[in-house]
């Protein structure tokens, strides 16, 4: 049975919505929340029409409210509710994204999950074939180019964040051609070079460190048995990043010249943390507010900082400290930050219980990218924001589909 065949035609329509979510993400932030907006308005529709509201009786929906709730009670000691109010409501549209994904992934005919990860290996590989074409041509295919020396650019012009992109479906694409060809880990071996080689150019060193890691990780746990096959990827991967880098004086400087000349005190994200933990400082409790870091940091600096020329640079003056759990302490205060580390602590124990009995590779790796996403130290873009989000809510939705029950749905 195909996607065409099937007579569900609610359910056509939103597996094609979700399937075309990474074409919304290359889009910009207005097309990313009118196909979001969508995928949820007919889930609920699919839900309300089909008497299926049990659907969201279970731990991790009760999980998820727990977190926006705590949201909510965030925005009442909001120093500027005004500013928060916004994306404190409009979070529970990754809410309905996440249990869409986790319904359609659910389901009992498995044509939608299949049809839907069909198509993100497509545009991933389209993307990957771009991102390839702009690092040997200096453009890519529709003539965007990067402005910044040492990094790439692909379908997303001027915003430098491809890097992202690349890691949200890098290993949900390496999980899809595993099952495509029949679990032969070879083939899964020339993907894994390939797109580590890519993610290396795009020039992007915290993403390419969180794929990088994310890849060891899972090769590590699901691939045990072949220790010395992944040991010698591993060499392999290193020949050729070094080879790039000989090669390639733009991310050579990038990877290892400008890191070293780097003084951390004096690193651009490293200040971002550091007037990140003033801000916690000000406010403890409930934090500055939702969407409020980008007033108070002016505040901080000129209260502290006024003639330090490292924090009167314009780079400092930034929408957020783009560290996820500094985000979160700033702007919602020990009160958000442990409502925030119960929420996802209960759900990385109940996943990694569930991957201790089933050996479930797009379980493993939407498990691992959620883990390492919201890792305490790399930079990160925002947590609230709509393109970061739409990212890390979608590979959530595909780990929680595998949590609650072996039950599929009907």
């Amino acid at each position: 049975m195909n996607l065409i065949s099937s007579d569900n035609k609610i359910l056509k329509i939103l597996s094609f919505l979700i399937a075309i979510l990474p074409i919304s993400l290359l889009c910009g932030s207005l097309i990313i929340n009118i196909v979001t907006i969508f995928i949820s308005l007919i889930f609920i529709s699919e839900i309300i029409t089909n008497r299926k509201t049990s659907f969201f009786f279970n731990w991790s929906f009760f999980l998820l409210l727990f977190l926006w709730i705590s949201f909510l009670i965030n925005l009442f000691f909001s120093q500027d509710s005004y500013l928060s109010v916004s994306r404190v409501i409009g979070f529970i549209r990754f809410i309905f994204l996440a249990y869409s994904i986790k319904y359609i992934f659910s389901h009992k005919n498995q044509v939608y999950k299949n049809f839907i990860l069909k198509i993100w290996l497509i545009i991933f590989i389209i993307v990957s074939c771009d991102l390839l074409y702009e690092y040997f041509m200096g453009r890519n295919i529709l003539g965007y180019q990067s402005n910044l020396e040492g990094r790439l650019a692909s379908f997303l012009g001027e915003e430098l964040k491809i890097g992202g992109y690349y890691f949200g479906f890098c290993l949900i694409s390496l999980a899809t051609i595993y099952y495509l060809f029949k679990k032969d880990y070879r083939i899964l071996f020339v993907f894994v070079i390939i797109f580590l080689n890519i993610s290396f150019i795009i020039g992007e060193r915290s993403n390419f460190l969180k794929i990088l890691i994310s890849i060891l990780i899972i090769l590590i746990f699901y691939f045990r048995e072949h220790k010395t096959k992944v040991l010698s990827l591993v060499l392999l991967c290193s020949l050729t990043f070094l080879s790039i880098v000989y090669k390639n004086d733009d991310l050579k400087y990038r990877y290892l010249i400008q890191l070293n000349k780097e003084n951390i005190s004096e690193n651009i994200y490293f200040t971002h943390y550091k007037t990140a933990i003033f801000v916690f400082k000000k406010y403890p409790i409930f934090g500055s507010g939702i969407k409020n870091f980008r007033i108070e940091v002016r505040k901080i600096i000129d209260e502290n900082f006024k003639d330090n020329s490292t924090y009167n640079n314009w780079q400092v003056i930034t929408t957020h400290p783009h560290q996820v759990n500094f985000e979160i302490l700033a702007e919602t205060g020990l009160f958000g930050y442990l409502c925030f580390l119960i929420f996802f602590i209960i759900t990385f124990f109940k996943a990694f219980k569930k991957l201790l009995r089933e050996n479930n590779l797009l379980l493993l790796v939407s498990s691992v990218f959620c883990l390492i996403y919201l890792n305490p130290i790399l930079p990160s873009g925002s947590f609230f924001t709509t393109y970061g989000a739409t990212i890390f809510w979608t590979n959530f939705g595909i780990m929680i589909s595998f949590l609650n029950s072996n039950k599929r749905i009907d």
